[in-house]
C-alpha cells in the first residue's frame, strides 16, 4: 500500500496549472499582473522596432503619443489627432458596447461587421429615396431602419442557435459577408460608371446629423457614450441583465430557474443588433454621409477585442478603447514616419494584445510547484 502511494506520488507532475477558485487572484494583483504584461509588451516592442526600424523606445514611445494626441506644441496637429483618435475609440466603444450583452450572455457574436452594414445601409437608402418626406419623419425612419436591419441581422442566428443547436460563431461570421455583398450590390448599382459614390445629398444635406461644436461627428462621440451608460445600467441594475448572467453561467440553472431561455437568446441579440445598427446610422447619418466596402473597416472585429479586455463591462470599455486606439494609432505613425508598410503596425499591435491577452491566463490560473513533501 506505501509502494502504491510512493508512486503515485512520484508520478505527480513539477509544475501544474490550476484555475483560481477560492484563492480568486486579489484585485491589487490582477492589475500588478496587467500593468506587468503591459510592460513586458512594450519591451518586446521595443526591441523588435529596434531590430527592424533601428530606433530606441522612447523614440517609438513618442512617435506614438504623436500619432495619437499630435505634435505638441502645435495646436492644429493635436486638435486633428485628437479628434481623429476619439471618433475611432467612439466607434470602437459603439461596436464594443453592443457586443458586451451577447458576449455576458456567451452567445459568440462575431457578426458586428455585418449587422453595422445593414443599420448603414438601410440609413443610406432612406436618406437618398425619402429625401421628400419632412425631416423629423425622415429622422425616425431612419432611426427605425436601421435598428430594425441590425435587430434582424442579429435574430436570424439567435434563432437557429435556440431552436437547432447551430454554431452561433460561424453563423454570425458568414453573416458578415452577406452583409457586405448586398452593401457592394447597392455600391456598385448608385456609383454606376464612376469611380467611387460620391456623398449622399452632398448639396441638400438633407438626413445630416446636425453639427455640434462645429463638427459633426461630435454627436458621435456623445451618442456612443450616453449607450455605454446605458447599457451599462441595462445589465448592471434590470432584470433582463440579470437573466443575461444567469443564461451566461449555465442554460441549465437558468431553466431550473424559470428562465425562457430562448426568449433570453434572442432578445439579447435583437438588442445588440439594434445597438450596432444604430452605430451605422451615426456613421453615415453624421460622419461619412455614403456608403463603401469599408465603412466599418474592420471595426467589428477589433472591437471583440475591446470588450473582451473590458470583461464585458460598459464602463472599463471606455478604457480598454482608448488603449487600443492608442497602440493602433501610434503604431501607424511609426510605419508612417519611417516609410515602413502596414504590416509593422499590424505587427506592433498583435504584440501588445498577446501579452494583455496572456495576462488574463494568470489572473485566472495559478501555476503551482510540486512540494517538497511529494518531491520526498
Amino acid at each position: 500500500m506505501k509502494d502504491n502511494t510512493k508512486q503515485a506520488v512520484a508520478k505527480e507532475p513539477f509544475v501544474r496549472i490550476a484555475a483560481r477558485k477560492d484563492d480568486f487572484c486579489k484585485p491589487l494583483t490582477a492589475v500588478a499582473i496587467r500593468v506587468a504584461a503591459l510592460v513586458g509588451a512594450l519591451l518586446v516592442c521595443g526591441l523588435f522596432i529596434r531590430l527592424a526600424a533601428n530606433i530606441s523606445v522612447f523614440e517609438a514611445f513618442a512617435a506614438m503619443l504623436k500619432g495619437t494626441f499630435g505634435q505638441f506644441g502645435n495646436a492644429t496637429s493635436m486638435k486633428i489627432k485628437c479628434w481623429d483618435s476619439a471618433i475611432y475609440a467612439a466607434r470602437l466603444l459603439c461596436i464594443s458596447v453592443a457586443l458586451a450583452p451577447a458576449f455576458k450572455m456567451r452567445f459568440w457574436n462575431i457578426g458586428a461587421e455585418g449587422q453595422i452594414v445593414m443599420g448603414a445601409l438601410i440609413t443610406a437608402i432612406v436618406m437618398r429615396d425619402c429625401t421628400s418626406l419632412p425631416s423629423p419623419l425622415l429622422y425616425t425612419l431612419m432611426i427605425l431602419g436601421c435598428i430594425a436591419g441590425g435587430a434582424i441581422w442579429g435574430i436570424v442566428p439567435a434563432v437557429f442557435k435556440a431552436k437547432w443547436g447551430t454554431n452561433e460563431t460561424l453563423f454570425t461570421l458568414m453573416m458578415n459577408y452577406v452583409a457586405m455583398k448586398i452593401m457592394d450590390f447597392f455600391y456598385n448599382d448608385w456609383k454606376g460608371l464612376n469611380s467611387a459614390l460620391e456623398k449622399i445629398n452632398s448639396k441638400t444635406k438633407i438626413g445630416y446629423l446636425p453639427e455640434i461644436f462645429g463638427h459633426g461627428y461630435t454627436i458621435n462621440i456623445i451618442v456612443f457614450v450616453l449607450l455605454a451608460v446605458i447599457v451599462f445600467f441595462y445589465l448592471k441594475k434590470t432584470k433582463q441583465g440579470y437573466e443575461i448572467a444567469v443564461v451566461g453561467e449555465s442554460n441549465n440553472t437558468a431553466r431550473y430557474a424559470g428562465i425562457n431561455v430562448t426568449k433570453v437568446m434572442i432578445r439579447t441579440m435583437a438588442i445588440s443588433g439594434a445597438i450596432c445598427g444604430l452605430g451605422g446610422f451615426i456613421i453615415v447619418a453624421g460622419n461619412k454621409h455614403t456608403i463603401a466596402t469599408n465603412t466599418v473597416g474592420g471595426r467589428g472585429f477589433t472591437a471583440i477585442m475591446v470588450s473582451w479586455l473590458a470583461k464585458f463591462n460598459p464602463a472599463y470599455m471606455i478604457l480598454t478603447s482608448l488603449l487600443i486606439v492608442f497602440f493602433q494609432k501610434g503604431a501607424i505613425q511609426i510605419s508612417t514616419s519611417l516609410g515602413l508598410n502596414d504590416s509593422f503596425a499590424d505587427i506592433i499591435t498583435g504584440i501588445i494584445i498577446f501579452f494583455i491577452i496572456g495576462s488574463e491566463f494568470f489572473i485566472n490560473y495559478s501555476v503551482k510547484f510540486r512540494s517538497k513533501e511529494a518531491k520526498a
